[in-house]
């Protein structure tokens, strides 16, 4: 039992770690691109997350995925609907990671 809560420990120890790397070294577009892009490779191109779900996730607010994500949109790299995001020029996405 402690072996187990110990690797529990550690696993979300590694988590937060991880966490505060992204939030403190990389741009928050970078991030959001990044976040998309592990989501095309798990999952493919329709990736069905809301915007507090992707903030919650990123550590950020949901005003903030919004907008970086119009921006994204705008420049042809997603198209946002509700609790929907395409996927649609996977090289644009690649350019911002």
């Amino acid at each position: 039992m402690k072996i187990y809560t110990l690797e529990l420990a550690v696993s979300r120890f590694s988590d937060v770690m991880w966490t505060m790397q992204q939030i403190l070294f990389f741009s928050f577009d970078k991030r959001l691109a990044i976040f998309l892009y592990e989501e095309l490779i798990k999952n493919g191109p329709i990736i069905r997350y809301s915007h507090m779900e992707i903030a919650k996730y990123l550590g950020s607010a949901r005003e903030v995925v919004s907008r970086m994500l119009k921006y994204f949109e705008k420049d042809g790299i997603v198209k946002v609907s509700r609790k929907v995001i395409e996927i649609v020029d996977k090289k644009k996405l690649m350019e911002r990671l």
